[in-house]
């Protein structure tokens, strides 16, 4: 039924109204079926008009031409809605010869005023199908959220409810093994809404129940109160639980609950049902078996996100160590190869413990990740993550602090920014003393977040930087002395000349050592860089003495990589060449580096999976090491592998440059009966 009272229509009239003065000179009213004159422009021409007294003298059928009470020529003609008439246009000081075109103009009212009332329908219809979809939605949030507190989870979830289904009010009522409790939204009325009686009709019913009287309501709930008019309520189904619930909705605003609303209770039923499944559950684990399952959960969340392995990048040796407290916490690290060029390296803590910690440092770290990848400078990768992680840092209540850096290898600098990290420590082999690199931003997840642009470095060879997290610095003594940032910085200091695989051991010994028996525990994790010196030496003219060769066979297979890698190297610290040493630990890696990368080629590219040996000998000379490679699979031509080229960002494919990059002599011969050789020298470096 048109609404000739509503404000599109009369807005629309009103535009018909002024085009119609342009066009005839005369005044058009809206005259009601009563003769309630509804919409007029001009508020004088009609004036003194009697509208009951013309509707008694006009047809309801036709268009009518007529003299009121002497004193104004007027013309009306019906508008019909089907072969009802719905009310009329009024014509004040017309013209007789007006009356086809106010018929006609009639009809393109009526048209036009039912597509207005139609579009409003559609938009009424569509805004309240996106209202039920964000009611969905809303509930469905609520399933991870509600561990902490049930309650108010509840009362957000009744609010969009008696938002989007337009009640007065609504409660729900959880009954579980010792209590009985009335959950609503509207304040001061939970003792008149907790009804037993009630609660029982409604799980006794396996639909949705809808009373439309006060009358009805009483069947249901004897103890009614004296304002509720109308109801809509359903059981909440709880699986596998004692906890039972219902959801009751009193008043609604229009008078009227609809289908829809019915449906869409019962929809919402299942899913309020999880959500205080979730609680229920989640209130389970804590009291049976909080620790140990938190224990297993979360290290196995940390042990997934962590690196397999340290990658292998020629310039720089890389220790790493990351022990978890009893109850874990969310450290965390990542590598990252760019390019031949550039290595990138983060370092974070999700500052929180148990389930929802570990798993938001699984979301951090691959967030990070993401975005170095992307080649982005430090501090743009740090924004990105806040921008993606807030909301959900924001929901949790928690906050992450992440270093980022990229380490140029062949420029020697180090680009980075820390939001709220603990600094990182540079020490420098030149001056044997040491520099913070401290924090350039807040955390992520902290309101009001805007971080410095990134800062560079330089770095020498020698130079080592550690990383950590801040379980190291603030490990407690029994006493409760914490370690201390001036502690650490003393034993990087004496012992920074190591290798950074026996740095970061005897950092943990000494922090294990400090802590000894105290129950104050967190995670502690140490990533910790060396820079490599970089070989400068020219080949030799004259000729190495060999001391010592062996030789070894292995199958062509990757699950002998590791055998060969050990068996070369064992082979190489007998050399009475190679004096004990942080140089030569540097240059035993570089060694391990060159033969993984070669044995690695000759299984996937010569080989290409199928059966074979690789053939080694390995030569002791006075003055290095000479590696000899054979194997019969597949040759290939090197000068055809493209040079890397810088701002490629990508991991792999770097293998032949970096060997190159790290032997002195490398050569590769193919014979068509014999096979592939590859030929190659580290020298020692000069003493």
């Amino acid at each position: 039924m048109l609404n000739l009272k509503a404000s599109p229509q009369i807005k629309l009239f009103n535009s018909f109204a002024n085009h119609w003065q342009k066009i005839a000179g005369s005044d058009l009213a809206f005259l009601s079926l009563e003769g309630q004159i509804l919409a007029n422009l001009n508020g004088n021409s009609v004036s003194g008009l009697n509208g009951s007294e013309i509707v008694k003298q006009i047809s309801s059928q036709k268009t009518t031409y007529l003299k009121h009470n002497n004193q104004a020529n007027l013309l009306t003609t019906p508008l019909f809605e089907g072969s009802q008439t719905i009310g009329y246009l009024l014509v004040v000081n017309a013209n007789e010869q007006d009356a086809s075109l106010l018929a006609w103009l009639g009809e393109v009212i009526t048209a036009r005023l039912t597509d207005t009332q139609t579009l409003q329908g559609m938009m009424d219809e569509l805004i309240n199908a996106w209202n039920q979809l964000a009611l969905i939605y809303h509930v469905n949030q609520n399933l991870p959220l509600t561990f902490s507190d049930l309650t108010v989870s509840l009362k957000s979830i009744i609010k969009e409810v008696q938002k989007v289904i337009e009640t007065a009010s609504g409660f729900i009522i959880l009954k579980r093994p010792d209590s009985l409790d009335c959950i609503t939204f509207t304040p001061h009325v939970d003792a008149s809404y907790l009804s037993e009686t009630l609660f029982s009709n409604l799980l006794k019913s396996n639909e949705v129940v809808l009373c439309k009287t006060t009358a009805s309501c009483e069947e249901i709930w004897p103890q009614l109160p004296n304002f509720v008019e109308n109801l809509l309520a359903t059981k909440i189904e709880i699986v596998e639980e004692e906890t039972m619930a219902a959801l009751v909705l009193i008043n609604k605003i229009s008078k009227i609950f609809t289908a829809a609303d019915i449906k869409l209770l019962a929809a919402l039923s299942h899913q309020i049902g999880m959500v205080i499944k979730n609680f229920l559950v989640h209130q389970r684990i804590i009291v049976k078996e909080r620790f140990i399952r938190e224990l297993e959960i979360a290290a196995k969340i940390q042990e997934s996100i962590l690196p397999a392995k340290l990658p292998n990048v020629g310039g720089l040796s890389i220790a790493v160590s990351s022990n978890p407290a009893s109850e874990v916490g969310g450290d965390f690290y990542d590598f990252i190869t760019l390019d031949e060029q550039h290595f990138a390296l983060i370092i974070g803590d999700v500052a929180g413990k148990g389930i929802p910690a570990a798993m938001l440092t699984s979301v951090a770290r691959t967030m990070l990740r993401v975005e170095a990848i992307r080649g982005e400078p430090p501090h743009v990768v740090l924004e990105q993550a806040n921008f993606i992680l807030y909301d959900d840092l924001n929901q949790a209540e928690l906050f992450v602090t992440a270093f980022v850096a990229i380490i140029d290898t062949y420029q020697g600098t180090l680009s980075y920014a820390s939001a709220g990290h603990m600094p990182a420590i540079v020490w420098r082999a030149d001056t044997r003393k040491t520099e913070q690199l401290r924090a350039t931003s807040i955390p992520l997840g902290i309101a009001g977040y805007k971080g410095e642009p990134t800062r560079t470095v330089p770095l020498h060879s020698g130079d080592t930087i550690v990383f950590l997290t801040d379980g190291i610095i603030e490990a407690q003594s029994p006493n409760g002395d914490l370690f201390g940032l001036n502690r650490l910085e003393y034993i990087i200091k004496s012992r920074a000349v190591d290798p950074p695989e026996k740095l970061q051991h005897h950092i943990q010994a000494e922090v294990t050592k400090f802590r000894r028996n105290s129950l104050s525990l967190d995670d502690t994790t140490l990533l910790i860089v060396k820079m490599l010196p970089q070989t400068e030496a020219a080949i030799p003219q004259n000729i190495s003495t060999i001391l010592k060769i062996k030789n070894f066979t292995y199958p062509a297979d990757i699950a002998y990589l590791r055998d060969i890698s050990e068996q070369i190297i064992s082979t190489c610290r007998e050399s009475p060449s190679l004096l004990p040493g942080p140089s030569t630990d540097d240059f035993i890696y570089l060694v391990e580096l060159a033969i993984s990368e070669i044995a690695t080629n000759i299984v996937r590219h010569a080989y290409k999976g199928a059966k074979g040996d690789i053939k080694i000998s390995v030569s002791l000379l006075s003055n290095g090491i000479q590696l000899d490679f054979y194997d019969n699979g597949i040759g290939f031509d090197p000068h055809r592998v493209p040079r890397p080229k810088s701002g490629e960002y990508k991991e792999g494919g770097y293998g032949l440059h970096i060997v190159r990059q790290i032997m002195d002599v490398v050569s590769y011969e193919h014979h068509p009966e014999k096979g592939n050789h590859w030929h190659m020298i580290k020298l020692l470096p000069p003493i």
